[in-house]
């Protein structure tokens, strides 16, 4: 009974030495407990200053421009279900070979820009070629904008039916972060299917 006696007193004595150390180790590194409070190790507040507060904000202004000129000079239709490179080319109005347009007047108004018959079926993507760009600041300088050099795509699903008209109407919106920084027109398009 000794031997066990004297080893339960040697675990006893072994586990208040653990929990003082783990106590001990809890309140000098800060972290508090809510039911234990050590007034000797509590942070103290900090000093009060006489100061005020600086609030740094960060926002990109949208260029003041008054023309946004570009020129089109190719748009197309995706045709589905008959190869990956079936492309249909649209005709522009008049038939003429470019279009040139001042992008900031058809803010809420739309501009005719094709009226072409096409084979019936399913399309999937419009795309379209950008020849050349310009922006006219508010300031009166004028200024080259360098165009993609590739087409520039929008996805839309719309379906040609034989004898009747599928109107689609795109929308063009400049980057303006682009234009004011690197001198680049990067439009982000965005095409809906008007009902008939």
């Amino acid at each position: 009974m000794t031997i066990n006696g004297k080893r339960s007193g040697l675990y006893a004595v072994a586990g208040v030495l653990v929990a003082v150390l783990i106590i001990a180790s809890v309140a000098i590194s800060g972290y508090m407990i809510p039911s234990l409070r050590f007034p000797l190790f509590a942070p103290s507040a900090p000093p009060v200053l006489n100061t005020g507060t600086l609030a740094v904000m960060l926002t990109d202004a949208p260029v003041n421009l008054t023309h946004l000129n570009v020129t089109l000079d190719s748009i197309s239709a995706h045709r589905q279900g008959y190869g990956n490179e079936t492309w249909v080319d649209l005709v522009f109005i008049n038939n003429v070979t470019e279009v040139y347009f001042d992008l900031l007047a058809l803010q809420d108004v739309a501009m005719n820009l094709s009226i072409t018959e096409i084979p019936p079926g399913n399309y999937t993507m419009i795309r379209m070629h950008i020849k050349t760009a310009n922006a006219t600041y508010a300031n009166g300088n004028i200024t080259d904008l360098d165009v993609p050099s590739e087409h520039i795509s929008v996805i839309i699903h719309f379906e040609i039916v034989q004898g009747e008209t599928t109107k689609l109407l795109i929308d063009i919106q400049s980057n303006w972060v682009a234009i004011s920084q690197s001198k680049k027109l990067r439009p982000v398009l965005k095409a809906t299917v008007l009902p008939s």
